[in-house]
């Protein structure tokens, strides 16, 4: 859908629900803003400041290499 399309649309509405569609619209950018930065950080959301979270078998066989 164009944003000629939508402008028809919009201009379609009566005046009185105009208040509903700038709401949903500014939830509509909230929500894409939201998600734009949860991409944009990767792991570092679930794994704190970590950017590539470490492989917890790789881990282990150092540690075990170190105690031999």
């Amino acid at each position: 859908m164009t944003y000629v399309m939508v402008e028809k649309q919009i201009h379609s509405v009566p005046e009185e629900y105009l208040s509903e569609i700038a709401e949903f619209i500014d939830y509509i950018l909230f929500k894409a803003e939201k998600n734009k930065t949860a991409n944009a950080s990767g792991t570092a959301v679930f794994f704190g400041c970590l950017k590539n979270p470490i492989d917890g078998m790789e881990f282990q066989r150092n540690v075990r290499d170190e105690w031999n």
